[in-house]
């Protein structure tokens, strides 16, 4: 295991996608603190660290970028002949698929910081310090650190399994896509309020009326529905850039769940995989 993430690690911190994508959370950093400063936007330097996550709070800006660097970088190591050689020589699946995953997992969170110091760097100096308190702060970067890594996880799964660093990177990017507007949608419908204002024609006027909101989920569907937006790394990363979630600590353990079950899946999946 210690030669292939040697081996990995070598090959990552010289890989060309890194330092892309390390330039794009940089650009991304400075370009939202002096975007803010400009316009003169009253923002809080807590809000800018969590928009490494989600640009407005709808789009999943972390997604894209794993989806983009793992299966890049995973997917060479299939059209090079990488892992095949790996076998050849003695190792394990078990240890290949661990060591590209935890390759990833690290990559994001590099991304991670680099994104934060320089938000750190440039923003406080602008805007001030954290207004946030330390334990909901401290909670919410332990919870994006490891929405990175879910999402190392996942797309990790899909390259391992898929071999092609095409077809992973579309499918990667879609299922990024689809599940960022489902959540993004859920995170709306819940925001309803119960009671609302309706709009009744009477004698050619309207009348405002309040009464139940049709959108508004309830009971199990709501409890579903939360669920679900917990669980997807989206779903984290829009709440986090929102600072909308009920609760922060418990999210570390849904990031954990989808880690251990998107490994274990994977692994066992891997081992049955025709590599000719």
């Amino acid at each position: 295991m210690n030669k292939l993430l040697n081996a990995n690690f070598s090959r990552l911190f010289k890989s060309r996608i890194l330092f892309v994508c390390a330039g794009f959370m940089a650009v991304y950093a400075v370009a939202a603190c002096l975007f803010c400063n400009y316009y003169g936007i009253g923002v809080a330097v807590d809000m800018l660290l969590l928009s490494g996550y989600g640009l407005g709070g709808v789009i999943t800006v972390a997604g894209f970028i794993m989806a983009v660097l793992c299966s890049i970088f995973i997917g060479t190591e299939y059209s090079d002949g990488t892992i095949r050689n790996k076998l050849v020589v003695g190792h394990g699946r078990m240890q290949i698929y661990l060591a590209n995953f935890i390759t990833c997992a690290l990559a994001g969170i590099v991304l991670n910081l680099i994104y934060g110091i320089l938000i750190c760097a440039v923003g406080i100096p602008i805007f001030g310090g954290f207004q946030i308190p330390p334990d909901t702060l401290l909670a919410m970067i332990l919870d994006g650190l490891l929405v990175m890594v879910s999402y190392a996880a996942i797309f990790n799964l899909f390259t391992m399994l898929l071999g092609n660093k095409t077809t992973a990177s579309v499918i990667s990017l879609i299922g990024v896509v689809v599940i960022m507007c489902l959540c993004a949608y859920l995170i709306l419908r819940l925001a309803e309020p119960e009671i609302t204002e309706l709009y009744n024609m009477v004698d050619g006027e309207y009348v405002v009326t309040r009464g139940p909101n049709p959108y508004y989920i309830e009971g199990f569907k709501r409890t579903v529905s939360q669920f679900v937006i917990d669980l997807m790394p989206s779903g984290q990363s829009l709440q986090l850039s929102r600072m909308s979630a009920l609760y922060y600590w418990p999210l570390l353990l849904y990031s954990l769940g989808v880690i251990l079950v998107t490994n274990t899946v994977g692994i066992l999946a891997f081992r049955k995989k025709d590599l000719k």
